[in-house]
């Protein structure tokens, strides 16, 4: 990529508004991009969903900040990826357009659509196409989870019939027509970014095949990798454990509930912090643990909802992060903050979890969805020596100069990697 280029960052949300992993990792970019001299636009969705917006016409896009836009969201079916306003996404292709950026960088394509990609493709033939994919929405229609909705049982692979058998108000040819147009789009970008390796496998085995498709770590942004790692007291901490994120079914908060008991009975010294909920939400999405919150008394406290900048200092207050998600996780922010805030994490042994996560380096892994098994690791990892072992050996994140040079190389025009390439095979 040459520093002059004008690149566009596109998202599914602004931050200001949703603060997932996938959207801070799109504005973050943007910001460090900036930061760097580039010259970057950055465009996020916008769900307004106020009574002025009830009553009042609100334009399509609008001014956000310096280099900043967000548009106004009105509705996208998951089965499909399309608009349900046509007009609306001729307003956004044409102001896309008019941007004239040399490289559109799309972070997703859910509230975005793959008929505004297409739409955009069509309008600028000259510019360069870059995807990064967080999660698997365009594989598996629950919500990309690639978990069978009749149980929490993990699914594989996909194809017609499995995914018949938990959509059966499907058809087998609805199935085969959906992914056979996101394929036809998604296979048009000239790069395409896994943050994981585990990602890239699924998108691969599921048939998407581009130019460039390089395993490129999210950047936590110059702010969180500009603060020093602090020496922390392992005989202190090591009994101390948090949880770090939203409480929904699938980040299996519930497994890490049930398991507090019998981590308890092991090592009745063990603390249990939850951050990102009030004891009230998380009994509102699992009344069936309310004896388990009770009985935990002191040993189980709740820290309510914390700003994303924070997480790397929070995460300093405990010995240990654990991630029990359910599903597969592509690559978790609350991984990359743990390691730059020099916590050791305890993971369930699958998908991205499992790869960021080296057993005796960064942390420690459990079987997925196992109370049991996970009250076991607990139980060891409050061990001094353990949590002392595995502080020392903590991997740090990825820092900014390789990050802007892998968005230089993804960036690159087609004919300058087809003539490197060339090059190195004489």
């Amino acid at each position: 990529m040459a520093e002059r280029d004008r690149v566009c960052i596109i998202a599914h949300s602004h931050p200001e508004f949703s603060k997932g992993g996938g959207e801070l990792a799109a504005y973050r970019q943007f910001e460090t991009m900036r930061a760097a001299g580039r010259d970057v636009v950055f465009l996020g969705a916008c769900e307004v969903g106020t009574q002025y917006a009830e009553a009042r016409q609100i334009e399509t896009v609008m001014p956000f900040g310096e280099g900043e836009y967000v548009f106004s969201f009105a509705g996208m079916a998951e089965d499909k990826l399309a608009w349900e306003d046509a007009f609306q996404r001729r307003v956004l292709v044409d102001f896309l357009a008019a941007l004239d950026c040399d490289v559109y960088h799309f972070h997703h394509y859910w509230r975005l659509g793959v008929d505004l990609i297409d739409e955009l493709m069509e309008a600028r033939p000259d510019a360069r196409f870059v995807m990064t994919l967080h999660e698997m929405l365009a594989i598996c229609l629950h919500h990309g989870q690639m978990v069978k909705t009749r149980a929490r049982e993990l699914c594989r692979r996909e194809s017609p019939l499995r995914c018949l058998a938990c959509f059966p108000d499907q058809t087998l040819e609805r199935f085969a027509y959906r992914k056979a147009t996101l394929l036809s789009v998604l296979s048009r970008f000239d790069s395409v970014i896994h943050p994981s390796e585990f990602i890239r496998g699924r998108y691969r085995d599921w048939g998407l095949t581009v130019p460039r498709d390089p395993v490129v770590e999210n950047y936590l942004g110059d702010a969180m990798l500009a603060r020093p790692r602090r020496p922390v007291d392992a005989e202190a901490m090591a009994h101390r454990f948090g949880f770090f994120g939203q409480p929904t079914s699938f980040k299996g908060l519930d497994v890490l509930l049930r398991a507090l008991p019998m981590a308890l009975r092991g090592n009745p010294e063990i603390v249990l912090t939850i951050f990102g909920a009030e004891r009230e939400d998380v009994l509102r999405l699992f009344p069936t643990l309310e004896p388990v919150v009770e009985a935990a008394g002191p040993s189980l406290t709740f820290a309510g909802r914390y700003d994303p900048l924070d997480a790397v200092e929070l995460m300093g207050s405990v010995g240990w992060v654990v991630v029990p998600s359910i599903w597969w996780e592509n690559s978790p922010v609350v991984i990359q903050e743990a390691r730059r805030a020099g916590t050791p994490l305890i993971v369930s042994d699958i998908g991205g979890m499992a790869e960021k996560v080296l057993p005796g380096i960064d942390g420690l892994h459990f079987k997925r969805a196992a109370p049991v098994d996970l009250a076991r690791v607990m139980t060891d990892a409050a061990s001094p020596a353990l949590r002392a072992a595995c502080g020392a050996s903590l991997r740090d994140v990825m820092g900014r100069a390789e990050f802007l040079a892998a968005l230089d190389a993804a960036y690159a025009p087609r004919q300058a990697v087809q003539v490197a390439l060339g090059r190195a095979a004489e």
